[in-house]
């Protein structure tokens, strides 16, 4: 059975909320990618010129609206209201070059969307507001299917959701446990089969990125403990990442 003791819940914790701003596949993937590193590029310029220095935010959204049950309406212009003018120009001239360009939109709104709240889930760990924090979890916990049969996680990135949010919801690890059963066996059911060329590929790459992997981690382990920066270390993992995977479009 699954054991959950630690003091910090995993779905809390640095390296989880990391996976899962990974996540994105596909257009939707290729799409947030450029779009960020580009908005990132241009923040950096922004701050060399000024005296502080802040971290870059994702812009990819409006102002937040906080509430589980909030629903973003189409403005007269046609963008989403959760959308920024800027963004949502991006993302339409991205998504007008894919085939079948209006449902490419639709289903990287969607994604993006959940990849949004799953993010504010998070943002709430520490709130008093349990029934705020189990009623988004509770949407999200719905639309991990849906992820799931449209390819933008695999099987294991879904189970991996799907316990994350149900540490949080259930208490009681016998039902946990019930419930995590039910949902694999749904899962199986609904994820793509890859072909088997398709399957060697994922295999090649994943291979060289452990690879990578642990030649940058040893790399920095060998370093004298005071002269290791962990940003460093993050920023060299993920251009590895990025390197084997990011121009991948699944």
């Amino acid at each position: 059975m699954i054991t959950y003791q630690e003091s910090t819940k995993f779905w809390q914790r640095s390296w989880f909320a990391a996976l899962i701003g990974g996540l994105a596949v596909g257009g939707g993937g290729w799409w947030w990618q450029a779009h960020q590193e580009a908005r990132d590029a241009s923040e950096v310029v922004e701050s060399a010129a000024s005296a502080s220095v802040s971290a870059p935010q994702r812009p990819v959204f409006a102002a937040v609206v906080t509430g589980a049950a909030s629903t973003p309406t189409v403005l007269p212009d046609g963008r989403p209201s959760d959308f920024t003018p800027e963004d949502w120009s991006a993302l339409k001239a991205a998504m007008s070059t894919q085939p079948n360009g209006k449902a490419e939109l639709e289903r990287v709104v969607t994604y993006l969307r959940f990849q949004r709240s799953f993010e504010q889930w998070q943002a709430l760990a520490d709130s008093p507001d349990a029934q705020q924090r189990h009623q988004l979890a509770e949407s999200l916990l719905t639309q991990v299917p849906d992820r799931l049969t449209k390819g933008e996680v695999t099987l294991g990135e879904a189970l991996l959701l799907s316990t994350a949010l149900l540490t949080d919801l259930e208490a009681d690890e016998r039902l946990r446990e019930q419930r995590l059963i039910e949902m694999r066996n749904k899962f199986e059911a609904l994820a793509p089969q890859p072909d088997e060329e398709q399957a060697a590929r994922e295999a090649d790459r994943l291979t060289e990125f452990k690879r990578r992997q642990s030649a940058i981690v040893a790399s920095w382990q060998a370093q004298p403990e005071g002269k290791r920066d962990q940003a460093s270390l993050e920023r060299d993992l993920e251009a590895a990442r990025r390197a084997v995977y990011g121009n991948a479009k699944q």
